[in-house]
């Protein structure tokens, strides 16, 4: 029984996790040091600790610290490109993230369902349901503030898998003991052979699915790129005759 539960439930969880992080929303090589927030006011990266602390996009305009700074008509449009640009490019990141969730919940609740007649039950639904929308509001929430912070979105991944498991466990575990205590030595390799069978169908899936969202986070790191060529061909320079850099990126 312990090959068993550890081929179902373990089994899934590593394998899923491994694979989103192996994925991430950040492979396009983008990383920052401000936090970002997104409104109708305008675009605002926010820095404790460092040099500009808040720096404000808003349809063309530059505000470093609450002092607006002149521009010239080409970086006017370079921010405002900026700016359009990073609207565009969280809310896709956002939908991928939500994805990689859902992944997760199908997976969870299909390895339920296959151990338990009850896993069909509105309580299970519900359980596995509210664990669902409660990791989607998260990710809202952090991609409001670090749309590309790859370290929150892999503990996202795995606190969703730590939480899903139980229910995995639970349902799996009710019927191996069942039939552990039967004795039923066939139902018993039955089960087991079932389990293996489970793990493996959604392995392949969540590899190809993965696989998938690999493939819509590389068709935004031309947006990144873009990003990171908007910034480096400004022509204003801060305090000290720095450049502005709100972001990194690995090419």
């Amino acid at each position: 029984m312990k090959r068993l539960l550890l081929a179902a439930a373990l089994g899934l969880s590593l394998t899923f996790a491994a694979q989103a992080r192996s994925h991430s929303i950040d492979s396009c090589g983008l990383d920052s040091d401000y936090d970002v927030t997104i409104d109708k006011s305008g675009l605002s990266f926010r820095h404790s600790g460092g040099k500009p602390e808040s720096i404000v996009m808003n349809k063309g305009q530059l505000i470093v610290d609450g002092r607006p700074l002149a521009l010239s008509d080409t970086d006017r449009a370079r921010v405002a490109e900026y700016e359009a640009t990073v609207r565009a490019l969280v809310p896709q990141a956002k939908a991928i993230a939500r994805d990689a969730i859902d992944i997760a919940y199908v997976a969870v609740s299909e390895v339920a369902a296959a151990f338990s007649g009850t896993a069909d039950s509105p309580n299970t639904r519900q359980r596995l349901g509210v664990l669902r929308d409660e990791f989607k509001l998260r990710i809202d929430d952090t991609f409001e503030k670090r749309p590309w912070n790859e370290d929150e979105f892999d503990s996202l991944v795995e606190k969703a898998m730590t939480d899903l498991m139980p229910v995995i466990l639970t349902e799996v575990a009710g019927s191996a003991i069942a039939i552990a205590l039967s004795g039923d030595e066939a139902r018993a390799a039955e089960l087991e052979a079932r389990a293996e069978k489970i793990e493996h169908d959604i392995e392949r899936r969540i590899d190809t699915q993965t696989a998938q969202l690999a493939s819509r986070v590389a068709a935004l790191c031309p947006m990144v790129a873009r990003l990171d060529s908007l910034e480096n061909s400004l022509e204003l320079r801060l305090d000290g005759g720095t450049r502005l850099n709100l972001l990194d990126f690995e090419k």
